[in-house]
């Protein structure tokens, strides 16, 4: 993979939720699995671990679990991405150390390695010609688990669909470059509200209710996140 093949790639992204039925070649697999192998993690302890899910009936129960996704159970591959402190702390006390019992930093910072994995996964994928979504597992992580048969310490973040694309989607709009970066200091308030809630045109209000309201999806992962992080061995954040 070159650099501009990787620009190209970028620019052209869009997520892909039609997949036809052609197997996902092993060789392109295992590439793209070492593509997310070989991303950055913090302190190199990698504290995640990457459930190759081709069992079509596994990825039925899957797709259910993440609210009836029909591309979770239509790609060939869906990659699940979960932080897993359970072979770091394995690891730990083989050294002779006893870790602490993991909390909201290790989760944290697990949640930011398995997300740069996916990336690379992602862009490996889509240099290899396949389609690619994201899902999130955040909202449901437990039941994920469950399905999986995780250990303890083990929380599924972010899925990842591989497969043939059977559409050809558009690339979605992006906030305008001067309310996404600025040098040296936060971007010019002038006209930002307007510029952030332009991209999403009409759908701007029902979008920023659904996710941002009180009640809202992000609410909701707040709290089973933190319902899950005490079921998996996770100490909860205190009050």
């Amino acid at each position: 993979m070159t650099c501009k093949s990787c620009l190209d790639i970028v620019e052209r992204h869009a997520s892909v939720r039609s997949f036809r039925p052609d197997p996902v070649d092993p060789k392109d697999l295992e590439k793209i699995l070492e593509a997310a192998r070989r991303a950055p993690t913090s302190w190199n302890l990698q504290p995640l671990t990457v459930t190759v899910v081709t069992d079509p009936m596994l990825r039925e129960r899957l797709a259910e679990a993440v609210g009836g996704q029909k591309h979770v159970a239509e790609a060939p591959v869906f990659l699940v991405f979960s932080i897993d402190y359970h072979k770091v702390l394995e690891a730990a006390r083989a050294a002779g150390v006893e870790p602490a019992e993991p909390g909201l930093g290790h989760l944290v910072i697990g949640a930011l390695d398995a997300g740069i994995a996916s990336g690379w996964a992602a862009l490996a994928a889509e240099e290899l010609g396949y389609g690619i979504v994201f899902i999130a597992l955040y909202s449901n992580p437990c039941r994920i688990a469950d399905i999986l048969e995780l250990p303890r310490h083990v929380l599924p973040i972010v899925g990842l669909c591989v497969g043939k694309p059977a559409e050809t989607p558009e690339p979605r709009p992006r906030h305008p470059m001067e309310v996404f970066a600025a040098e040296n200091r936060y971007p010019s308030s002038e006209g930002l509200t307007g510029k952030v809630a332009s991209v999403y045109g009409q759908k701007a209000g029902k979008l920023y209710s659904y996710v941002l309201a009180r009640g809202g999806y992000y609410e909701r992962v707040g709290e089973a996140l933190l319902q899950c992080m005490k079921e998996r061995g996770y100490k909860p954040p205190v009050k």
